[in-house]
């Protein structure tokens, strides 16, 4: 296994944002109670990301022939490009899950739980004999709730409540993952003919995550979040339209990483005064939206 091995491979390539999607739940649950454990969070996410990792090189191992084909692929599927040897990513599989499953056993029975559900679900994806990858619908489903679980295992580190816990958005940012996993998937840049060829999921989904995206500003106090995402997201998407054309899918993974990034920082943004003040402003106008909807509703 060369240096490059060890730096530029499905499992380290991807850890990033897992750490980033388990720390949305942690950061919610921080900023309604003011209560985290450093300590509790580093075990919890290093459990996790050496889980996920494993699943990672498990998933190449099983796909490295295919992957030998994928020139979009190759260059960071290191089992594909022979960086790293079949055997020594059989060893490394054995020693992250061994590690994941301890750090994530010791962080707690409702982690661990969340964990082994993730691993599951994952295992389900691409284990050989049922490998729901191959199917549309169901790799699709799969994937929605193994992003649901690994958003939510943040906050479920330190409680087994849902109180405050912003669920539907969750759900919203779930789905969207799953259309922009299917995006990836079609190993294209041609949006408009994934879109053709997948109608019959991505509008239901669209339709899901737009719903629930509705529904998450209405029924929570932090409508200033979704303008803040939405604030940044703008130059980043047009960044990274300009970005593809010359880079194209490259770039994929640097999105994603900086579509997380502006989400959480959005919400670690609400612990300042002029956000803070500028959120209660907003609330109130949403209060005031909802009242007249409901004065709309009675009078009909």
């Amino acid at each position: 296994m060369n240096f490059r091995a060890i730096i530029y491979n499905s499992a380290t390539l991807n850890a990033p944002k897992n750490i980033l999607q388990f720390l949305f739940g942690v950061i919610i649950y921080g900023s309604l109670t003011g209560n985290y454990d450093i300590i509790k969070t580093v075990l919890a996410a290093s459990g996790l990301s050496f889980g996920l990792g494993a699943i990672y090189l498990f998933n190449d191992l099983t796909d490295y022939e295919e992957d030998k084909k994928n020139q979009m692929k190759i260059s960071w599927k290191a089992i594909a490009n022979g960086s790293i040897s079949v055997g020594t990513a059989k060893y490394l599989i054995v020693i992250l899950s061994v590690l994941g499953t301890l750090f994530s056993f010791l962080s707690g029975a409702i982690f661990f739980s969340i964990y082994a559900a993730i691993i599951g679900l994952n295992l389900l994806y691409s284990y050989p004999a049922i490998r729901l990858k191959t199917h549309k619908n169901s790799s699709l489903i799969v994937i929605t709730f193994i992003q649901l679980l690994k958003f939510s295992s943040g906050w479920f580190l330190f409680t087994t409540s849902l109180n405050g816990f912003p669920f539907p958005f969750v759900i919203s940012l779930s789905v969207g993952y799953s259309l922009l996993f299917l995006y990836y998937k079609n190993n294209t840049a041609n949006a408009k003919k994934i879109i053709k060829e997948n109608k019959l999921r991505v509008y239901p989904l669209s339709l899901i995550m737009f719903g629930f995206l509705l529904i998450s500003f209405f029924m929570y106090a932090f409508p200033v979040v979704f303008v803040l995402i939405l604030g940044m997201s703008v130059p980043t998407i047009l960044f990274y339209t300009l970005s593809k054309e010359h880079l194209g899918t490259k770039v994929n993974f640097a999105f994603m990483y900086a579509g997380l990034i502006i989400i959480l920082l959005s919400f670690l943004l609400l612990s300042v005064p002029m956000v803070t003040a500028t959120n209660d402003t907003l609330v109130g106008y949403s209060n005031q939206i909802k009242e007249m909807l409901k004065n709309v509703y009675l009078n009909k």
